[in-house]
């Protein structure tokens, strides 16, 4: 009974294991294999597609209103990308030491002294703390206009705190002194004008002075996912008081908030609102002082109240079927303009954008606007000779553009666009009339439409050699002016620039810039051409020696009528790590 049985079961397992057996002998084996030995970690490779999150500086950035743009001196990314490698094992070594300052000193030609100086605190994962001090000035002078002197002073404190790994603070506190002779007059138009001599007048009679001190404060989560809830507030206080009793306050508050969210189920989009308000109080209490030159016309205090502008612009970034969008649209209330009543305005903010071609090309048109406030301090930052309760308005733009770039190389890259512009209130300037001497402006808003033309053409050789050729051509239309010309604008500018690293020892940069023809108050300024040089020799980590070389064409150019520019510029120096 017992053998039957085994038989039985034997007949069983055979015809279970046969069909097996048979799937073998036709198709694949199927096997596996243990091995055993010490487990070693491994970081691997891995490609995380993600949103990167915009994160926006708490420092409040001041608003440009000078429109065309003349190519900055920027440096230029490097165009290669490194070969992926093999993930490897993570050996701990001692952290390298920080060089936490530096003193920079130098000294050129018309007494033109230089003086930076940084610190900051040492590696910390919670806070970061410092101060920064920037000196520049020139104590010269000009051939029959005198003496030119100006002078740049600022100091500022900084710091940040991470709370909790969560939450980010950021403050820092400045003071900014700036000063400027309004040096456009010869001696003899000084004659002739107003029956003077250079002896009988004083430095104190046309000099302008400018005091900024100022205070940021922003917060942001530390939270990068996109799919969670990320903001941003900041606040600005700043203090603007100058010569002839000029007072101007800003209180501005911005602030940011993102999230992410699903879109058809295959795609992924973020959303953002931003917001910000400006408000702005001015003052101007002359007391009869006003600048050299001055016509004697009524001048009354005045104080003017808040003028405020509000601005919101939500949008929301996706990419859909390999084409990125930016969509959205800005909102402003417009009570800055004095004599203007509240106006509510609209711009589009829309930007389509593609990569081609392995992404060795990108295109990309957009269709966009905005609006600025043209306060006191910002006009006298584009032009230093601004004469003192200068109208203030805001500048309203559309601009329809498109930008192509294309990596013709790891080293090589090319980059083209056009714009067309419709501006409202767009700031240009004139001279001042109510001055005798002609050697003050004002500002002059104008309405016209420009067209913007733009190429250049970078390589790029492991940061070793650096060439970079590129210009830009303006047009002018629909001018709202008597002839029809947009004063103090170039017809179009032009950049070619070298940038030399020989052993991470020897620096080399030299540049050649040309500027364009310009409609002045009634004369054509020549066109600028200026050449410039800087050779930087790093005798160590701590220590490196400087020269500078501006204007080596030695042009007498001219970027307002009256103005002339020194004919050249020479500067040694040096930098130092102070530990």
């Amino acid at each position: 009974m017992f053998m039957k049985t085994r038989k039985i079961y034997a007949a069983v397992l055979a015809a279970l294991v046969a069909p097996a057996i048979q799937a073998q002998q036709e198709g694949t084996h199927n096997e596996s294999v243990l091995v055993k030995g010490s487990y070693r970690p491994v970081i691997e490779q891995a490609e995380k597609l993600n949103f990167p999150a915009r994160i926006t500086d708490s420092i409040t950035p001041m608003s440009h209103t000078f429109r065309y743009n003349i190519m900055p001196p920027t440096r230029l990314k490097a165009l290669y990308e490194p070969a992926r490698i093999k993930a490897a094992r993570i050996i701990g070594e001692p952290a390298t030491r920080l060089y936490n300052n530096y003193l920079r000193l130098g000294v050129g030609t018309y007494w033109s002294p230089l003086a930076d100086l940084y610190w900051a605190s040492t590696r910390d994962r919670e806070k970061t703390y410092g101060v920064q001090f920037n000196h520049r000035s020139s104590w010269g002078g000009i051939t029959s206009y005198g003496k030119n002197h100006y002078g740049q002073t600022a100091i500022t404190l900084f710091g940040k705190y991470i709370v909790k790994e969560k939450l980010q603070l950021l403050s820092d506190l400045s003071y900014e002194h700036d000063h400027n002779l309004y040096y456009g007059f010869t001696d003899n138009t000084l004659s002739d004008v107003m029956g003077l001599d250079r002896d009988d007048i004083s430095r104190s009679d046309y000099r302008a002075k400018y005091n900024v001190i100022a205070w940021n404060f922003g917060v942001r989560n530390m939270q990068l996912d996109v799919n969670k809830l990320g903001y941003a507030a900041n606040l600005h206080l700043s203090d603007l008081w100058a010569s002839w009793h000029q007072n101007e306050f800003k209180l501005s508050l911005s602030g940011d908030i993102r999230y992410g969210f699903g879109l058809m189920r295959d795609y992924m989009g973020v959303a953002y609102l931003r917001a910000e308000w400006d408000g702005y109080t001015h003052r101007f209490r002359p007391e009869g002082e006003m600048p050299l030159g001055y016509l004697p016309t009524p001048i009354t205090d005045t104080l003017r109240g808040w003028r405020n502008l509000l601005k919101f612009n939500p949008y929301v970034d996706f990419i859909f079927n390999g084409l990125q969008f930016h969509t959205g649209m800005v909102l402003a209330w417009d009570a800055f303009t004095e004599g203007q009543s509240t106006t509510f305005r609209f711009f589009p903010d829309v930007v389509v954008s593609k990569k081609l071609m392995k992404e060795a090309v990108a295109v990309s048109m957009g269709f966009t606007g905005g609006i600025d406030a043209n306060d006191w301090n910002g006009l006298r930052l584009v032009n230093p000779y601004i004469s003192p309760n200068a109208e203030q308005r805001t500048t309203r733009h559309y601009d329809l553009s498109g930008h192509l770039r294309w990596s013709l190389s790891k080293k090589l890259e090319a980059n083209a666009e056009a714009c067309f512009s419709w501006m409202r209130d767009d700031l240009t300037f004139r001279q001042d009339a109510n001055y005798q001497l002609r050697n003050v402006y004002i500002p002059y808003y104008v309405d016209d439409n420009r067209f913007t033309l733009g190429a250049d053409l970078a390589f790029v050789n492991d940061e070793m050699l650096t060439l970079r050729a590129g210009g830009h051509y303006y047009k002018y239309g629909s001018v709202s002016t008597v002839d029809e010309v947009m004063p103090y604008r170039p017809k179009w500018d032009a950049l070619l620039s070298a940038d030399v690293n020989y052993n991470n020892k020897w620096l080399f940069h030299l540049e050649g810039r040309l500027l364009g023809k310009m409609e002045g108050d009634g004369e054509e300024l020549p066109m600028r051409y200026g050449i410039n040089a800087e050779v930087e020799y790093r005798h160590n980590k701590a220590l490196s020696f400087f020269l500078t070389l501006d204007n080596l064409a030695f042009q007498r150019y001219y970027y307002w009528a009256n103005y002339p520019s020194q004919k050249g510029l020479f500067m040694i120096g040096l930098t130092y790590t102070l530990n």
